[in-house]
């Protein structure tokens, strides 16, 4: 009986260890307060570029990759952010986080301020990257930081 209650109070302190690893937010190199405040102004881009902002706004997860176009943008931790400016055209936007990758495709037009949602929870087997309106978007920047590009 003795033998028993051991067993189950080792396994129980061992699951609570694993799932305390599992949940733990993902730090990620953060830009300066100034940069930060500057993204949040959401200005429009330069002449003959569109905006993209892609954000994290889970408390939990991976450091997720951001690529464009097989160029590595930089990584998102939980709850943090990045923004960068592409010319117009299709561009190839990518999530890698884990073991897996996922991508959405997208067309960019001049003068544009685009929204991409990059997360992936605990448990889910992929990373997942959609595009995200403009309220949404704001929100999702706004409650995070801004992350260090190009690590």
């Amino acid at each position: 009986m003795r033998r028993m209650t051991i067993g189950l109070v080792c396994m129980s302190l061992l699951a609570g260890l694993l799932a305390a690893c599992a949940e733990q937010p993902t730090a990620v190199s953060m830009a300066p307060p100034g940069q930060d405040a500057a993204g949040k102004q959401f200005l429009p881009p330069p002449a003959g570029y569109a905006a993209l902002y892609f954000y994290n706004p889970t408390s939990v997860g991976p450091g997720l990759r951001v690529i464009v176009n097989g160029r590595q943008i930089g990584v998102l931790g939980t709850q943090t952010w990045m923004r960068a400016e592409f010319t117009r055209g299709p561009h190839n936007i990518r999530c890698t986080g884990g073991n897996s990758s996922n991508f959405i495709e997208v067309v960019l037009e001049p003068g544009q301020i685009r929204f991409f949602d990059y997360q992936m929870l605990p448990g889910q087997p992929v990373c997942s990257v959609r595009e995200a309106g403009p309220d949404e978007g704001r929100n999702g920047v706004m409650s995070g930081g801004r992350a260090w590009q190009g690590q």
